[in-house]
């Protein structure tokens, strides 16, 4: 009995916008997660036997983790930090996920309006490689499956 191949992290392409232009150079994704945030709400009202549900869409967000080839991460923070005092505060960020699937389908995930958390490095030990960690969070996540790139 066949499986479908699933999909694996070789299928799965990030990309980092700037104001409309992909930022070249973070390529080195070791990891990526991400969260469909929902609230579930539960009240309970006299008269009634059981408990009432709704859920609550709170926002997408996640981290991934880069590890550092050239300068140009630096640059990104550096724009991150200039929208997040204010200087160019139009600045829009955007995070681009195409997942590739093994029946020709495919995916392409656009976190938009990213705003970002913390992005603490690490240095593990002499023989490890540098690596960033940065965490987003958004509002609008837009989806297409099988669209065209």
């Amino acid at each position: 009995m066949a499986t479908d191949a699933r999909i694996k992290g070789q299928e799965v392409k990030i990309a980092i916008t700037q104001g409309g232009s992909v930022v070249t150079e973070i390529n080195s994704i070791g990891s990526f997660n991400d969260s469909t945030d929902l609230e579930l709400k539960e009240d309970g009202f006299l008269g009634e036997p059981v408990n009432r549900f709704d859920e609550v869409l709170n926002g997408f967000g996640g981290d991934f983790e880069i590890q550092m080839n050239t300068a140009n991460w630096v640059l990104l923070q550096q724009a991150i930090i200039a929208r997040a005092r204010r200087d160019t505060p139009a600045t829009q960020f955007n995070i681009i996920r195409t997942d590739f699937y093994a029946n020709g389908e495919t995916s392409i995930f656009s976190y938009l309006d990213v705003k970002w958390g913390a992005q603490p490095t690490t240095i593990g030990s002499r023989g490890d490689f540098v690596k960033v960690r940065m965490e987003f969070r958004c509002s609008e996540r837009g989806v297409q499956t099988n669209a065209l790139l």
